[in-house]
């Protein structure tokens, strides 16, 4: 499922419960997600194969990324084991990339640091400019009719902490009426 529509369902899940009475203006509430390990490992098993067309012309290599597994996270940073294959030239590695959550001034961003491959033909290239960052900033903007009222729902990363055994994103909930012009 993907990650935007399964916070939106949680959220408005969450939002069924709120009477738009409760709020005045606006209310801003605090939701923890926790992906754990196993889960990023799913997510990564479900995004395989995937290709990426290195070079140009006669020297263009094509890469299949398959067989993820060993997610680790910890020290910032997340990494975990994947198998690379490429033609025309002989590609067969095991791929160790390394990601990491940058905060910029519009949010978090999951940014690949290094994924270094050996091609016959290329040398060592890195792809980390092959994967374009991910946007983490925020997970739903929805507009909802709570009892008639038309409500604004924002669901907004604030924080992304990475533990050992786990990605912990932090981010408010807010409802505010939708004023009519």
């Amino acid at each position: 499922m993907d990650r935007r529509l399964a916070a939106g369902a949680l959220a408005l899940g969450l939002a069924c419960f709120i009477h738009p009475a409760a709020f005045g203006t606006a209310t801003n509430e605090t939701i923890k997600v926790q992906i754990r390990r196993e889960a990023i490992a799913s997510l990564l098993s479900a995004a395989v194969p995937y290709k990426v067309e290195v070079g140009a012309s006669l020297l263009k290599e094509s890469l299949t990324f398959t067989d993820p597994k060993d997610v680790s996270l910890g020290n910032g940073k997340a990494t975990f084991a994947i198998r690379c294959q490429g033609s025309p030239f002989p590609v067969d590695q095991v791929l160790h990339p390394v990601f990491t959550f940058k905060r910029g001034a519009s949010g978090y961003q999951l940014v690949v640091d290094s994924v270094p491959v050996t091609i016959p033909g290329f040398g060592k290239v890195d792809l980390k400019d092959f994967f374009p960052p991910v946007d983490f900033q925020s997970l739903l903007r929805q507009a909802v009719d709570l009892s008639g009222r038309p409500t604004l729902l924002e669901v907004k990363v604030e924080r992304i902490d990475m533990t050992g055994e786990s990605i912990d994103l932090f981010a408010s909930f807010a409802l505010s009426p939708i004023r009519s012009r």
